[in-house]
């Protein structure tokens, strides 16, 4: 008996010794694979990156809508600044305090213009030819259409704005000449120019040679260079806010004075304004805003001065909002030995992170493709 049970301890030993280890591998295999199994690393990182990208595209749907709601407002404000004015008000200062009246041929406002003629829309209102009786010379008269909707702060954020405009001198930006107001009327004195802007260009021409488009940018930039060192974004970079005089020098116009901000109650959660197919996305977000906005809205407008169209265009604003926020900008359709220069040019100014693109206005000129 005593033989058998040294049998059985001394097999148990051998079976233990030499199947116990491999039990033991094997049940460490099935509970790494069960926890394996359990958190799916992979899967859940896929799963995670898809919910963020959904969050950030409901961002951008959500922002777009509030751009929509705000451009349906400001629409709204100056439809009604618009009409004509009320029966009970038919005095001449009531007259006079309508930013949307006309202006006739011969009237003299702000004691010192003489109105020649209309010119045209502005972001602000109507524009007119004038002669300045003070500095004896042809000037442009931008009314100041939503000043008698604007908040009193927006107003002297707005004197600042126009204040820190006319220490900018440079050959390439449009001189600011005085900010007056006349029974209620708020206006902006400027250089006169002769000219035709890019708009116009690629209307007529469609796109434009690199040569030229080079020599377009270079003077742009320089222009933004001398703003944004004086503190000042333009906020609303595009072909129409570009004059090209009669040698072939563009001039900006506008920077950082296209719209005032309407009164509280006529806008939704911030107004967010610009023109769609050239805004940032942190633009269209309502984020804060620095130099590299304005260099985003640049790089917009060199894709379509190169080829005839803007990158983002849509039959809503919504919907070019969204394509700002998410879309890659489509590949240049460029021949030539420079084509791989703009289109790494262009990859980096349309960069939907700010850190990504060009830091200042400087470093994007010194980017560009010259000969």
């Amino acid at each position: 008996m005593e033989a058998i049970l040294i049998l059985l301890v001394i097999f148990g030993s051998i079976t233990a010794w030499v199947l116990g280890p491999r039990w033991l591998h094997l049940r460490h295999e099935e509970r790494l694979r069960a926890l394996q199994a359990k958190s799916e690393p992979k899967a859940l990182t896929a799963e995670r990156d898809e919910l963020l990208e959904r969050v950030r595209h409901l961002e951008a749907v959500v922002c777009s809508v509030d751009f929509e709601l705000n451009a349906k407002l400001n629409r709204i404000s100056t439809q009604q600044l618009a009409l004509p004015l009320p029966a009970q008000a038919n005095d001449d200062k009531a007259r006079a305090a309508l930013p949307q009246r006309s202006l006739a041929e011969g009237e003299r406002i702000g004691a010192r213009f003489v109105i020649r003629k209309a010119i045209g829309q502005g972001g602000m209102g109507a524009v007119y030819e004038a002669f300045d009786e003070t500095l004896k010379e042809t000037v442009a008269l931008k009314l100041v259409r939503d000043a008698q909707w604007a908040a009193p702060d927006v107003i002297a954020r707005f004197r600042r704005e126009v204040s820190l405009a006319r220490r900018i001198q440079h050959p390439n930006v449009l001189r600011i000449h005085d900010l007056g107001e006349d029974g209620g009327l708020l206006f902006l004195s400027m250089q006169r120019v002769e000219g035709s802007s890019l708009r116009e260009l690629i209307q007529r021409q469609g796109k434009l040679g690199e040569r030229w488009v080079c020599e377009l940018l270079d003077g742009v930039l320089s222009a933004l260079e001398a703003c944004h060192e004086q503190g000042v974004l333009h906020r609303d970079i595009k072909p129409d806010n570009i004059l090209v005089n009669s040698d072939n020098i563009p001039i900006l116009i506008d920077f950082g004075l296209a719209r005032l901000d309407l009164v509280g109650s006529m806008t939704a959660t911030q107004a967010i304004l610009g023109t769609p197919e050239y805004m940032a996305p942190e633009q269209i977000r309502g984020e804060a805003l620095d130099v590299r906005t304005d260099l985003y809205a640049v790089g917009i407008m060199t894709f379509e001065l190169l080829t005839g169209r803007p990158p983002f265009s849509a039959s809503t604003p919504i919907a070019t909002g969204f394509a700002h926020c998410t879309q890659t900008p489509p590949a240049l359709e460029l021949e030539g030995p420079r084509r791989e220069a703009w289109q790494s040019f262009l990859s980096r100014a349309l960069e939907k992170e700010p850190a990504r693109r060009f830091g200042s206005a400087h470093e994007m000129r010194q980017a560009l493709p010259r000969d």
